[in-house]
């Protein structure tokens, strides 16, 4: 991805978050959720995260298959998620794609955009 499809997708995933006042991700009934190792850095965990409950469910396939989408209101994420993630210093990725793509942002960088 450029850096203006980076800052376009960034954007948009911020403004459908806010719209909705939540984000969405694959959790498991045992209560896990879908992380994945990060493309751009080595050694990092990635939590995806989407903007849109139809977003998360079209990756309930293949592997993921047995994951539902849950929703993750915003004050939750800001104010547990993004800890917990830091302190783990494991990252965000957001809207993954089935080009397998997606924005991957520190924890810290999405709770600045979104309160923005």
């Amino acid at each position: 991805m450029s850096e203006i499809e980076i800052e376009s997708e960034l954007v948009t995933f911020v403004e459908q978050a806010r719209l909705g006042a939540q984000v969405w991700a694959l959790g498991a009934e045992d209560g896990g959720v879908v992380v994945c190792e990060s493309n751009q850095f080595e050694n990092a965990d990635v939590l995806l995260l989407w903007d849109s409950e139809e977003k998360a469910k079209a990756q309930c396939k293949d592997e993921w298959q047995t994951y539902s989408p849950m929703a993750i209101d915003l004050d939750e994420l800001l104010d547990e998620w993004v800890e917990d993630l830091n302190e783990d210093q494991a990252l965000f990725g957001l809207n993954w794609n089935d080009e397998n793509v997606c924005v991957e942002i520190e924890p810290t960088g999405l709770a600045r955009a979104l309160c923005d």
